[in-house]
């Protein structure tokens, strides 16, 4: 049953799951890394994300998570991804590093077809992840288009009633295949009613700034000009629609490379950290999308749960039934403001240190 304060482990052992297929933020893994397991705590707000994604359903939405470093953003994007997949009627893209788009990571090219700078790489990856994360509904839905994919070598034809997972077949088997394959697979998914679709993007500011790759003339590429960022902002600002679920977004705000935009703050209407800029217009590329705080701190329940958590992993070498362990708690807790990243890192695993 899920409630605040109740730990949750994320399914590591399914081969659909989320974690497994898509991978996780480095900073999340080094955490399940220590803890020894993939688990988290259920917040408060973990519930209203659930109830937005039965939501979503029957009416859409396009939302982002805000929120101060270390609050949670990362975990509670994940924990919507595991639930819509654990319910076996969702179809789940979950990127969890969006800033890999953008940071001249994969290759690219310009495409005189799309007049964008396709990512072939980067699109046949997260066509294959698609593919091996829904597979399961995908056998399910058929192309109502006929196709024609530019490989390689050959074109690459899909006919109409043909199964989705021919899309991600020729994509995979292609890589020069793969972008028009991934645009074909989504626009698909999005005019489909049997199954919602869930769109998960962490590091989502990435994607509304500026970028790593350079064109031949050594000018920056802006991300609405890459091939992948510009097919994800396209569903994020409403552009192209899904009949039936969500997209959700994460903002991180920790990323020096990528910080948030001004732009993206005031279209977002983020008044508490931002300054309003001179500019009236919001960027038509963010101006659809509703920010969801996430609070600073958590509760004192949910706190206890994951130091709980820490304890009963036995990382904490305080002695966990020992009378000291009430006042480590409480003091970490103060200490932190209730900041979950800070309660873990700069408090229980700088406590271990110290402690020895």
């Amino acid at each position: 049953m899920l409630a605040p304060g109740v730990v949750t482990r994320f399914h590591d052992s399914d081969p659909t799951s989320p974690l497994r297929v898509f991978g996780v933020p480095k900073h999340m893994l080094l955490e399940f890394r220590v803890l020894g397991a993939p688990c988290s705590v259920t917040t408060a707000t973990t519930l209203s994300l659930i109830r937005a994604l039965e939501e979503a359903k029957a009416h859409p939405a396009r939302l982002v998570l805000n929120g101060r470093p270390g609050c949670g953003k990362s975990f509670l994007l994940l924990q919507a991804a595991q639930y819509a997949s654990s319910s076996r009627e969702w179809i789940v893209l979950y990127i969890p590093r969006a800033r890999r788009l953008v940071d001249a990571s994969t290759p690219y090219a310009y495409s005189l077809a799309t007049r964008t700078y396709v990512q072939p790489r980067a699109a046949r990856e997260t066509l294959a992840r698609l593919g091996r994360a829904n597979a399961h509904l995908l056998a399910h839905l058929r192309t109502t288009v006929s196709v024609t994919l530019d490989g390689k070598t050959a074109a690459v034809p899909v006919r109409a009633g043909a199964p989705l997972l021919a899309l991600v077949d020729a994509g995979t088997a292609d890589e020069a295949a793969a972008p028009a394959a991934l645009d074909a697979l989504l626009r698909e998914l999005g005019v489909q009613t049997r199954f919602p679709v869930l769109l998960a993007i962490d590091d989502f500011q990435a994607l509304a700034g500026g970028s790593m790759y350079r064109d031949p003339h050594f000018r920056m590429i802006r991300p609405h000009h890459l091939g992948l960022p510009r097919l994800l902002l396209e569903y994020a600002s409403g552009r192209r629609t899904l009949a039936r679920g969500l997209v959700l977004g994460a903002l991180t705000r920790s990323d020096p490379q990528f910080p948030v935009s001004d732009q993206l703050a005031a279209s977002l209407r983020i008044p508490e950290e931002f300054e309003p800029t001179p500019r009236s217009a919001a960027p038509k590329t963010v101006r659809a999308l509703r920010a969801i705080r996430v609070p600073d701190a958590l509760s004192v329940r949910e706190a206890a749960a994951l130091f709980e958590l820490w304890l009963d992993a036995g990382v904490l070498r305080t002695g966990a039934k020992e009378a000291g362990a009430d006042e480590l708690f409480l003091a970490k807790y103060a200490e932190s403001s209730g900041n979950a990243r800070v309660f873990v890192w700069g408090g229980l695993l700088a406590t271990l240190q110290t402690l020895g």
